[in-house]
């Protein structure tokens, strides 16, 4: 047989191998599709029993992100105090994890946890202008403004990887237009991966609202379904992050965590 004859058979042969592997790809793809497309519909179905209305396209097929413990960053909370308080912030150590920032403005107080609180004597700027810049520079959303003429307060909520944290909030007190308080808690952004497993899927979620709804929550529409984070701190572990999907309704928030299936509202 001519040698170019025999390249010709082997790159057929090897085409058509290929052409049969991507057919069961194909067919396991569309498989895997219909099953969680009809598992959704069941979901929809269970949910419509209990007089809840439920979107099937609500429901995500993302996997969860692992859990994170993060690490302390003395330079990002300098660099948040600078950023209240001017530059030029003098630093000192307090024990027991707590750390100051003050110069002639203002101080700033930093905790193993993540929690900190800034006390500042006045800002160049107005509330409305240092509240976005703030949430800009540090990864805070969904600020939202409470204010009666020029005081009042605003708060938002801390996002990681751009999902947000529930738990971890910043609020900013303000006073002639003016903020002149800023306290909550601030994550640095980078972690260690913890905590992985088997974690719930979004159906496995719905399943476990379910649950809370049988058991007597008032609940008559799930509006909403996406992935954040829950902050959670211990002594031996301050600042940990684990996920949970959160199941927003006409009524409550549902946080349902992906390793231990526990439900909380928010």
């Amino acid at each position: 047989m001519e040698t170019s004859r025999l390249k010709n058979i082997i790159i057929l042969i090897l085409a058509l191998t290929n052409l049969c592997l991507l057919g069961l790809l194909t067919m396991r793809f569309t498989t895997g599709y219909a099953a969680r497309d009809e598992a959704r519909q069941q979901m929809v179905q269970l949910f419509a029993a209990e007089g809840v209305s439920l979107d099937g396209d609500l429901i995500p097929s993302t996997d969860p992100p692992a859990g994170l413990t993060l690490t302390r960053d003395p330079e990002e909370e300098q660099k948040l105090a600078e950023f209240l308080l001017g530059e030029a912030v003098s630093a000192s150590d307090g024990g027991g994890g707590v750390s100051t920032y003050q110069n002639r403005n203002g101080s700033a107080v930093f905790r193993s946890d993540g929690t900190f609180d800034v006390v500042m004597e006045h800002s160049s700027e107005t509330a409305d202008a240092l509240c976005r810049a703030f949430c800009r520079a540090f990864h805070y959303e969904g600020l939202t403004f409470t204010l009666e003429g020029t005081d009042g307060s605003a708060a938002a909520v801390q996002s990681f990887d751009g999902a947000p944290v529930v738990n971890c909030s910043v609020t900013f007190s303000i006073s002639g237009g003016s903020v002149v308080s800023v306290s909550g808690t601030h994550l640095p952004q980078e972690g260690q991966a913890s905590g992985s497993g088997n974690a719930l899927s979004a159906l496995a979620a719905l399943n476990e609202v379910l649950s809370t709804i049988r058991s007597g929550a008032v609940v008559t529409a799930v509006t909403d379904l996406y992935l954040c984070y829950e902050l959670q701190s211990t002594t031996a572990t301050p600042m940990a992050l684990v996920p949970a999907w959160c199941v927003v309704t006409d009524t409550a928030y549902y946080y349902v965590n992906c390793f231990t299936g526990e439900v909380s509202t928010g």
